[in-house]
C-alpha cells in the first residue's frame, strides 16, 4: 500500500520536473548533463556505505538504464520547452498499457495468477484501457508530426526505465543499495549520453530549417553554463535526487511497474492545480481519477 503514497509523491515531483524547462527553455542535452553528472556526484560519497555488487548483468542494466534516462530526459526537456508540458504528457497515455504488456512478458508468474482469476484479468485490462483512453482525450493536443515522431521514443524509454528500475531496486539487495547504485551509475551514464549528444548536435533537434542558425563555440559554452549561473541546475539536481529515490522505492514495492506509471500520469492534473489553485472538474479529468481509483481498488 505504501507504493501508492510514494507514487503520488513521485507524481508531484514529476509535475515540477516536466514543467521545469517550459519556462526556462534551456537546451535539453545541457539539462541532461547537469542532472546526470550532478546527481551522481552528489550521491557518490554514499557508495562507501553500501556493499560492492559484483554481478555483471546488474551493471549492464544500470548502464542501459542510464542511456534510457538520457533519451527520456532530453526528449522531455526539448519538447516541453517548445510545446509545453501538457503536449509532452499527452503522449504518455499509451505508456501504461505498453508497460503492462512488457511486464507480463517478463513476469510470467503474475500473468499466470491473473489467468487463474479471469474476472480480475478482464477487469484490470478494461480499467487500464479506460484509463489510457480517458487520459489521451484529456491531454489531446494538436502538435506537429515532427513532435510526434520525436516524443514516441520517450514513451518506450519510460516503459523500459520503469521495468529496469524495478530490477535495479530488487536485485540490489536492500532498497537503499539499489537507490544508491541507480543515482550514481545510471545517472552518470545519462550524463555521458547527453554530453555526447550535445557535442554531436549543433542545434535543438526540434528546430525547423527556417529556425536554424549558426552557433559559435562561445555561445555553446554559454548554453552549457546557463543553468548553473541561474542556480536552476542546483534545484534540478535536488529535485531529481528526491524524484528518483521515491520512484525507485515505489517501483520495488508495486506488483506491476505500470501501476506506478498510472499514478505518475496524475502530473498534468497536479500542474493544473498548481496553476489554477483549484481541482479540475472536467468530465475527462474526473474519468481519469475514477479509472485510477478502480485500478487501485482492483490491484490492492
Amino acid at each position: 500500500m505504501s507504493w501508492i503514497y510514494l507514487s503520488l509523491i513521485y507524481a508531484i515531483f514529476n509535475a515540477i520536473y516536466t514543467t521545469f524547462n517550459e519556462q526556462h527553455r534551456y537546451n535539453g542535452y545541457v539539462l541532461g548533463i547537469w542532472r546526470g553528472f550532478g546527481v551522481s556526484i552528489l550521491v557518490s560519497p554514499l557508495l562507501w556505505t553500501v556493499p560492492i555488487i559484483t554481478s555483471a548483468p546488474y551493471y549492464i542494466i544500470l548502464i542501459l538504464q542510464g542511456v534510457m534516462i538520457g533519451v527520456y530526459d532530453s526528449h522531455i526537456f526539448f519538447a516541453s520547452a517548445k510545446y509545453g508540458s501538457h503536449s509532452c504528457s499527452g503522449f504518455m497515455a499509451t505508456c501504461v498499457l505498453i508497460t503492462t504488456f512488457m511486464w507480463w512478458g517478463i513476469d510470467f508468474q503474475e500473468l499466470e495468477d491473473l489467468i487463474q482469476r479471469p474476472h480480475i484479468l478482464i477487469s484490470l485490462f478494461l480499467i487500464l484501457c479506460g484509463f489510457s483512453v480517458s487520459y489521451w482525450e484529456m491531454m489531446k493536443v494538436k502538435i506537429s508530426h515532427q513532435a510526434e515522431e520525436y516524443l514516441y521514443p520517450a514513451v518506450f524509454a519510460l516503459a523500459l526505465m520503469s521495468i529496469a528500475t524495478r530490477f535495479i531496486a530488487i536485485h540490489g539487495g536492500k532498497v537503499y543499495t539499489g537507490v544508491i547504485y541507480y543515482l550514481t551509475v545510471s545517472c552518470f551514464t545519462s550524463g555521458i549520453y547527453n554530453a555526447i549528444m550535445f557535442l554531436r548536435n549543433k542545434q535543438d533537434p526540434l528546430t525547423t530549417k527556417e529556425e536554424i542558425k549558426e552557433e559559435t563555440a562561445p555561445l555553446r559554452k554559454e548554453m552549457l553554463l546557463a543553468p548553473l549561473k541561474s542556480g536552476n541546475a542546483v534545484w534540478l539536481i535536488i529535485f531529481s535526487t528526491i524524484l528518483i529515490t521515491v520512484k525507485t522505492i515505489a517501483l520495488r514495492e508495486a506488483e506491476n511497474p505500470a501501476y506506478v506509471i498510472a499514478m505518475l500520469l496524475l502530473s498534468p492534473i497536479i500542474i493544473d492545480i498548481f496553476k489554477t489553485k483549484q481541482f479540475p472538474r472536467s468530465p475527462l479529468s474526473l474519468s481519469v481519477i475514477i479509472f485510477l481509483g478502480l485500478l487501485l481498488w482492483v490491484v490492492e
